[in-house]
């Protein structure tokens, strides 16, 4: 009965004669039980070898180690045996199946093996979710183990996942296959003991068939994500675009998303670019920003890393890396300038203003900047100062009526980094002259055109 499951799992995932197999084996009853099988299965066609990996974190491992490759020797099989030495002191399960697969890895594309056959069970399956679903919570997690994926140019493939541990171990039994208890799988050191010896027999015992439901649920789970990928894919080739070295996407084509819709999709946003541009996020910065575009404020901002922040300014969201973000307040308001009437000056490498007489030339680099410009009264302060927004900066507009600088920002839909990035020109007493590059005062307006000598020439490249 095991045997033929194993053959027609093996079948389904198109196993046959030109397919070359690595086994994964510990010597334990799992792998050992999945050996003498492939052994049977393999007699008239294909391939196969064993690799194994000395841990050396038990006295018995090299008796076991020695063990396999004498089972191999004389039966003919291929042996491929490496050796942990250097484990670390701590973190001691994920190091070691790194190491393990590594060498699974460098097994299969030196020796040419097309499958790597791995004795992972149900029950290895029922606690693999339970312990994701302890940790995480993750839909897309929380599937488990797959029972196929691709692996070093090949493919991995776990031929008894959806097989009882009892009846791999009454295989063993009836069949006479020797193996080795390994007795760190009785200690609760580990979560996956515990769950195995404390947790598994009480969902048994409430249930036979739980392992079935386990499966089941797998399933169900893997096709629900292998769906919502697929529309992820759609929604990102549809509202998502390239914008310098980040992204952009226009909020009001996501107003007819439910919330279920919304969440899928911020959650497949920050998954695909922070793979595809190296960057982390967390729960905490998700759940973030959901809130806020629930609670919907125009702009704000969430910084994901060192090097990577989401910026929305209005019903545009941008993830973009952060030198591309807002300047500092402390590092703007370092920012002066004294300008004389006569003068020019480079503002920075975009950005040059000059207080000229009208028929003056600009620089030839500046020619072909976008511009704002005004001409000046006679009596016009011979030095002005340019510097970035204090709170309660005001601006005239007209006799008698001036409006604060921040709001006239909300007013006109300015976002927040072109708001960091205007300049505030003012007297000496610190009366505001004009906000560059959008409007000047009215007292930087001439009432008699006849008498016209100098302009205030901002020129600025977007």
């Amino acid at each position: 009965m095991l045997k033929q499951k194993v053959y027609q799992a093996m079948k389904t995932e198109g196993w046959g004669e030109n397919k070359a197999c690595l086994l994964a084996v510990s010597t334990g009853v799992d792998s050992m039980v999945l050996l003498h099988v492939i052994e049977r299965l393999f007699q008239n066609q294909g391939s196969f070898g064993v690799a194994h990996v000395n841990h050396r974190l038990r006295e018995a491992s090299n008796e076991e180690a020695m063990f396999l490759r004498e089972y191999c020797q004389v039966r003919g099989i291929p042996y491929y045996e490496r050796v942990w030495q250097n484990p670390p002191e701590s973190g001691i399960e994920a190091a070691a199946r790194e190491f393990r697969y590594r060498f699974f890895a460098e097994t299969m594309t030196l020796q040419g093996y097309d499958w790597l056959l791995t004795a992972h069970h149900a029950d290895d399956q029922m606690e693999t979710m339970l312990m994701k679903m302890i940790r995480e919570g993750r839909l897309q997690n929380a599937s488990g183990i797959k029972r196929k994926q691709s692996f070093e140019g090949g493919e991995l493939i776990r031929p008894l996942l959806t097989i009882p541990k009892a009846d791999i171990r009454e295989y063993a039994q009836m069949n006479g296959v020797i193996y080795f208890e390994d007795e760190s799988n009785q200690q609760t050191l580990f979560q996956r003991n515990r769950l195995r010896h404390q947790v598994v027999p009480l969902l048994k015992a409430e249930n036979p068939r739980v392992l079935d439901h386990f499966q089941q649920l797998s399933q169900e789970m893997i096709y629900a994500d292998q769906l919502i990928k697929k529309q992820q894919e759609d929604w990102f080739a549809k509202l998502l675009h390239v914008e310098g070295n980040g992204y952009c996407l226009d909020l009001n084509e996501l107003q007819t998303f439910t919330t279920a819709e919304r969440y899928y999709f911020f959650e497949g946003l920050l998954q695909k670019i922070s793979h595809e541009k190296g960057f982390s996020y967390n729960t905490k910065q998700r759940e973030q920003l959901l809130a806020l575009l629930e609670d919907n404020p125009s702009q704000w901002g969430i910084d994901l890393d060192q090097n990577w922040q989401i910026v929305r300014t209005y019903q545009r969201l941008k993830i973009i890396p952060s030198d591309n973000g807002t300047p500092s307040r402390a590092a703007s308001e370092e920012k002066q300038f004294v300008l004389k009437k006569g003068e020019s000056l480079f503002l920075s490498d975009h950005e040059w203003i000059g207080y000229l007489p009208k028929d003056a030339k600009v620089p030839e680099k500046v020619m072909n900047w976008s511009e704002i410009s005004q001409i000046l009264p006679v009596h016009y302060p011979a030095t002005v100062f340019l510097r970035k927004r204090k709170p309660g900066d005001r601006l005239q507009l007209k006799p008698g009526l001036t409006k604060k600088i921040s709001r006239f920002f909300i007013d006109k839909k300015i976002s927040n980094e072109k708001r960091a990035a205007s300049w505030v020109m003012t007297d000496v007493q610190e009366k505001v002259l004009a906000l560059l590059p959008y409007l000047f005062s009215y007292l930087s307006i001439e009432q008699e055109t006849d008498k016209i000598h100098y302009i205030l020439l901002y020129k600025y490249r977007e």
